[in-house]
């Protein structure tokens, strides 16, 4: 694949599939509360309201005002930089001209 191909990836909060660490520290960065409770269920409050997520299940359940796209890119950029860091690639986050949040990789080697 040429250094200069874009990649965009869709998120989806599955029970099989989602790293609840990487969803938990996502909403620490928003600036959300997380706690974990029993069967390891993460439950979240920002703003008086609170949500939760269930990883049996993979049902992500939220108030109306809570942007469930914005925890979704949250998710996706702890996703990528987990995965820049277990391989030892360089990232630099940015916002392009559309005002979306977009990462430049160096892959090392």
């Amino acid at each position: 694949m040429p250094c200069w191909t874009v990649q965009e990836s869709k998120v989806e909060f599955l029970a099989t599939s989602t790293d609840t660490e990487l969803l938990a520290a996502a909403l620490e960065k928003l600036g959300y509360s997380v706690a974990r409770v029993p069967e390891g269920m993460l439950v979240f409050r920002k703003d008086g309201a609170s949500g939760s997520y269930d990883p049996r299940t993979g049902r992500l359940e939220l108030p109306q005002d809570f942007d469930v796209n914005e925890i979704m890119r949250a998710y996706a950029e702890q996703t990528v930089e987990s995965q820049a860091c277990k391989f030892g690639w360089q990232l630099e986050w940015s916002t392009n001209a559309a005002g979306h949040r977009q990462a430049v990789v160096q892959r090392r080697g």
